[in-house]
C-alpha cells in the first residue's frame, strides 16, 4: 500500500508539473510584459531631468535583468526551434497567397530578362531612408568638383579621418595616393587621371567594405558641395531622378536648418516630389549632447517639412540602448503627453549588437532602418510581427556594409511575409552607384518576390511614412491611380 501511495503521489506531481509548464505562447506573452516593464522604467528615468543624462541612463545589466524571464519561462533551444518553424510556416502561407494575388507573373519577367525595363515603369510610392548628401551621383560630382575647384588639402583630410578614433578609415593604398598630392594643388590642377581618382573617393569602392571605410566618404563630399548653392543642386538632382523613377514622396535624414527647409520648398515646387525630413542625431555623441540637441529641436518653430528624428552612424560601436535611450525615451514621453508630433525612426540592425532592433522597438522607435539583424533573434522578430513594426530596407547598402552576402539571403521578404510593413529605399544611392530602379531589379532577379509584394511595399512606403494623414491620403490616391494605369498597360 505504501508503494502504491508513493507512486500515486509521484504521478500526481508529474502530472501537475506537466500541466503547469508554460507554453511557448505563454512565454512570449510574458516576454512582451517584460518589454513593457523596460519601457516603463525608461519613461520614468527620462523624467529625472535634475540629474545628468548619464546618471539617468539604465545600464545594460539592469536592462537585461528586467527583460530576463523566470527560469521556468526561459526559452529553451526547442522553444526557439519551434518558433522558427512556426514563422517559417507563416512565411510559406503568405508567399503562396502573394503568388495567387499577383495579377502579373514575375517569373515571366525573369524568364525574359526584362526586370530592368519592368522596374523603370512600375510605380514606387515613397523612399523613407535617404541621406541627401549621399545621393550625389558621378555625373553631378564631376561637374561640381570642377565648378568649385577646391584646394585638395590632403594632409588635413588624413588628419581629420585619423581623429575619428577608428570611425573613419582609408585603405593603405588610398592614403598613399592622397599623401603624394602637392600641398598647393586644386582639383583642376590635377591631371585628368588624378581628377578621376580623387572623384572616386566620393563613392564607395567595389565589394563589401567595413563601415568606417563607408564613413570616410563623407569627409570628401564637401569638396563637391561646400556651400548651399551646390547642395541645392544635389537635392534637385536627386528629386528629379526620383520623380522620373516613379517616386512620389521622400523622407530625408539630415541635420535641419532654415536653409535646408527653404531649399526643400524650392525643390518640391520644381519637381512635385513631396519631401519631409527626419532630424539626424549622431550616435557617436554622448548622452548629454544628444539630449541637448533634442531640446533645441523641440524648441524649433513648427515646420511643415520636419516630421521626426533618426539615429545614425556606426551602430557596431554605438548600440541602441547605450546611446539612444535618453533621446528616444524623452521623445516618446513627450509624444505620449501630446507635447510633440515628431515621430521616431532609428538605424537599427544594420550591423553590431543583435539586441539593437529589440531595444529600439522597446524604446519607441516607430520604424527601423535596415533591420537586417532582427532576423537573428526570433523572439524579437515575433514581437516586431506582433506590433507590425515597419522596416526601411536598403538592399544594396546591406550587401555592401552588413553581413548579407547575397540578395537572395536578405531577410526582407521573410519580414514582409510575417506581416511587417516593409518598404524599399536606397540609403546613400550615389555613394553605392544605384537608384530605386536598381533595387527593384535586384529584388526581382535575385529573390522570389511576387508582383503583389512589390505593390504592397510601394503602398507600405506611403502608409508607414511620417507624412500627415491628409498627405498620406492624397499620396495613396495618386499611387493607386498610377498602379491602375500601369496594370492596364500590362493588359489588366
Amino acid at each position: 500500500m505504501r508503494f502504491q501511495a508513493v507512486l500515486a503521489l509521484f504521478l500526481f506531481i508529474t502530472t501537475v508539473s506537466a500541466v503547469a509548464a508554460p507554453t511557448l505562447q505563454e512565454k512570449l506573452t510574458e516576454q512582451w510584459k517584460r518589454y513593457d516593464q523596460a519601457r516603463a522604467l525608461l519613461l520614468e528615468q527620462v523624467q529625472k531631468t535634475d540629474i545628468p543624462a548619464a546618471q539617468r541612463a539604465i545600464s545594460r545589466e539592469a536592462w537585461e535583468k528586467i527583460l530576463q524571464l523566470p527560469e521556468d519561462y526561459a526559452f529553451t533551444p526547442q522553444d526557439l526551434s519551434d518558433l522558427k518553424n512556426i514563422q517559417a510556416r507563416r512565411i510559406q502561407i503568405a508567399k503562396d497567397k502573394a503568388k495567387l494575388d499577383s495579377i502579373i507573373n514575375l517569373d515571366r519577367i525573369r524568364a525574359k530578362k526584362t526586370a530592368k525595363q519592368f522596374c523603370e515603369k512600375i510605380p514606387k510610392g515613397a523612399m523613407l531612408h535617404i541621406h541627401p548628401g549621399g545621393t550625389l551621383d558621378r555625373a553631378l560630382a564631376a561637374k561640381l568638383l570642377a565648378d568649385v575647384n577646391a584646394k585638395i588639402e590632403a594632409a588635413e583630410l588624413l588628419k581629420h579621418i585619423d581623429s575619428t578614433g577608428g570611425n573613419s578609415m582609408l585603405l593603405p593604398e588610398e592614403r598613399a595616393w592622397l599623401s603624394q598630392i602637392p600641398a598647393d594643388a586644386n582639383y583642376l590642377t590635377l591631371s585628368p587621371a588624378d581628377q578621376k581618382t580623387f572623384s572616386n573617393y566620393l563613392f564607395l569602392p567595389p565589394g563589401k567594405q567595413p563601415f568606417p571605410r563607408f564613413n570616410s566618404v563623407f569627409s570628401f563630399l564637401g569638396y563637391a558641395f561646400p556651400e548651399w548653392e551646390q547642395y541645392e543642386q544635389v537635392l534637385l538632382d536627386f528629386a528629379q531622378r526620383a520623380v522620373r523613377q516613379g517616386v512620389l514622396y521622400a523622407e530625408l535624414t539630415t541635420s535641419t536648418s532654415d536653409d535646408l527647409f527653404k531649399a526643400i520648398a524650392v525643390v518640391e515646387q520644381q519637381t512635385g516630389l513631396v519631401i519631409r525630413v527626419n532630424n539626424a542625431f549622431n550616435r557617436t555623441r554622448d548622452l548629454d549632447t544628444l539630449e541637448n540637441g533634442l531640446q533645441t529641436l523641440l524648441s524649433y518653430p513648427g515646420n511643415l517639412h520636419l516630421v521626426g528624428i533618426d539615429f545614425l552612424d556606426n551602430e557596431g560601436t554605438n548600440p541602441a540602448l547605450e546611446k539612444g535611450q535618453i533621446l528616444y525615451g524623452t521623445l516618446l514621453h513627450k509624444h505620449m503627453k501630446g507635447e510633440t508630433k515628431l515621430r521616431r525612426t532609428m538605424h537599427s540592425g544594420e550591423i553590431g549588437d543583435v539586441r539593437n532592433p529589440r531595444d529600439a522597438m522597446i524604446m519607441g522607435a516607430e520604424r527601423l532602418g535596415h533591420g537586417v539583424n532582427l532576423a537573428k533573434d526570433p523572439v524579437a522578430l515575433e514581437y516586431a510581427a506582433k506590433i507590425h513594426e515597419p522596416i526601411e530596407i536598403n538592399l544594396s547598402s546591406n550587401l555592401r556594409l552588413s553581413d548579407v552576402d547575397k540578395i537572395s539571403e536578405h531577410p526582407f521578404l521573410n519580414y514582409l511575409r510575417l506581416g511587417l510593413p516593409v518598404s524599399l529605399s536606397t540609403d546613400d544611392e550615389g555613394i553605392f552607384d544605384i537608384d530605386i530602379n536598381h533595387e527593384c531589379q535586384i529584388a526581382i532577379e535575385q529573390t522570389d518576390v511576387t508582383y503583389s509584394e512589390l505593390k504592397k511595399m510601394a503602398f507600405n512606403s506611403i502608409r508607414t511614412s511620417f507624412a500627415s494623414e491628409s498627405d498620406k491620403q492624397s499620396l495613396i490616391r495618386a499611387l493607386s491611380k498610377r498602379f491602375h494605369q500601369f496594370e492596364r498597360s500590362h493588359g489588366y
